[in-house]
């Protein structure tokens, strides 16, 4: 295994986090189809990965971790690593997320949306740095015709009454592996949201593979919420599941 330089050095690359739990990374498998799906990457390289998984997670002392896949090509030549990070948990599990609307966008794909998750993170770094000073904010990033897609760092989930909405993204977004476990866990339809209709849901939530379900408590400058029943559901389904 080759140790990379940093993620702006890749000319192409994609990036998985997942997390790891007590030596084991529950998600892996949905991550391996998404790398083999999306980004085409052929059997004897994700089996490489496979062998090595097991070796890098049997070091770990910590009960949490956060498992970082990196692969792409630096200098015409394709290679790949697998890091180990702390994984400390934040108040934002049981406090909830503040949303703020960024005026950086995501443009449209000109091509069939993969969504994986890109090294190259300019867009996204852009819109971090509109974020204003406080606790716990995220940014909430549309798409350039006002479309809600993801937040910087999760998906999103919103419930309508008895149904959960995620947003449609065969135009843009990534398309987050515990998005798409929960997709099997839990029923949800893909449509497209603006802010204003986020804003009507009856309880907002971000869910990533490595934090699992957060809870939306603001759209700032637009709508508040106290943390609901749905939410902390799905929070227990992972806990009881996955964790």
């Amino acid at each position: 295994m080759q140790s990379l330089p940093a993620d702006e050095s890749y000319e192409d690359g994609i990036l998985e986090t997942m997390r790891c739990h007590n030596r084991r990374l529950p998600l892996w498998p949905l991550h391996r189809e998404r790398l083999a799906r999306n980004a085409g990457f052929d059997e004897l390289l994700l089996k490489e990965i496979d062998q090595c998984i097991p070796r890098l997670v049997e070091q770990l002392n910590q009960k949490m971790a956060i498992a970082r896949l990196r692969l792409g090509s630096v200098g015409g030549e394709w290679c790949w690593d697998l890091s180990l990070l702390p994984l400390n948990l934040t108040a934002e599990t049981e406090l909830g997320v503040r949303l703020y609307p960024c005026k950086t966008y995501l443009p449209l794909s000109k091509s069939r949306n993969l969504g994986s998750k890109l090294l190259c993170r300019n867009r996204y770094n852009k819109a971090k740095s509109e974020l204003p000073d406080g606790e716990r904010i995220d940014g909430l990033m549309l798409d350039s015709e006002g479309r809600v897609i993801e937040s910087l760092r999760c998906n999103l989930l919103a419930r309508f009454g008895n149904t959960w909405i995620t947003p449609d993204l065969h135009r843009c977004g990534v398309r987050g592996v515990m998005r798409d476990w929960l997709s099997s866990e839990i029923q949800w339809q893909e449509r497209d949201l603006e802010i204003r209709d986020l804003s009507g849901a009856d309880e907002v939530a971000l869910c990533n593979s490595v934090r699992g379900v957060l809870p939306v408590v603001e759209i700032i400058g637009h709508q508040r919420w106290p943390i609901g029943a749905g939410v902390r559901g799905l929070q227990h389904l992972i806990m009881e599941t996955l964790w």
